[in-house]
């Protein structure tokens, strides 16, 4: 089961990717940056599950801006 944070930032998530279709490169790339450090820091946390939730969502988001390019 998720904590409250990460069930928060997941809902803001799931709303961002449907803005995504209208986010300049730039900010994408920027969003990508930094959920790799979100990711890297629920790792040491040992929030693997959620670690691996980020990293899937960084892969999608990285497809994303080497499509909208």
């Amino acid at each position: 089961q998720m904590p409250g944070k990460d069930r928060r930032r997941q809902r803001e998530r799931e709303k961002g990717q449907r803005e995504l279709k209208s986010l300049p490169q730039q900010e994408l790339a920027r969003l990508i940056q930094t959920l790799e450090e979100e990711m890297h820091e629920a790792s040491v946390e040992l929030r693997f599950e959620y670690a691996a939730r980020l990293r899937d969502e960084i892969n999608e988001l990285r497809r994303e801006l080497r499509d909208a390019g």
